[in-house]
């Protein structure tokens, strides 16, 4: 399967059926993530026990890539803290704009790598990132709108 393939095989099963795709009973976190140029809207919820992700979910109106993400991140991001969720932001980054390959520290994101081959959607793919981020900060809201990628 090339990596063309296995990019659209991952993103249509993330967006179709996402991973922790909900409402969690107690957040202790929240944030609203918003591209309004396309419409994407997230909303995340996490549990934060001693600075680590125990729990997250994620809703929302998104794009099939933005939902993917959230689903493979909200997989990929428990036990993570603050700077873990930033490092692990800043290898996707350059792993979607075609700056490095494979990443162990990625895991199943490495397939996003297509996106590379198109810059308008990597904003789509970083909101998840920057609204987790956001709720570990406390901070209600944020956007990939107008930010470099």
């Amino acid at each position: 399967m090339s990596a063309s393939e296995l990019y659209q095989r991952l993103v249509l099963e993330h967006s179709r059926a996402p991973r922790h795709f909900g409402a969690l009973a107690a957040p202790t976190h929240t944030a609203d993530g918003a591209n309004p140029l396309c419409g994407d809207a997230l909303h995340v919820e996490l549990q934060v026990v001693d600075g680590r992700i125990e729990a997250i979910a994620f809703r929302g109106e998104a794009c099939a890539i933005a939902k993917a993400t959230a689903s493979l991140l909200s997989g990929h991001a428990l036990r993570f803290d603050a700077d873990g969720i930033a490092r692990l932001e800043a290898h996707f980054s350059r792993l979607i704009r075609g700056e490095s390959g494979s990443v162990d520290a990625l895991g199943g994101l490495n397939a996003l790598a297509a996106l590379a081959n198109y810059p308008a959607r990597r904003k789509c793919a970083l909101l998840p990132f920057a609204a987790v981020r956001a709720a570990l900060a406390g901070t209600p809201n944020t956007t990939t709108e107008g930010k470099p990628e």
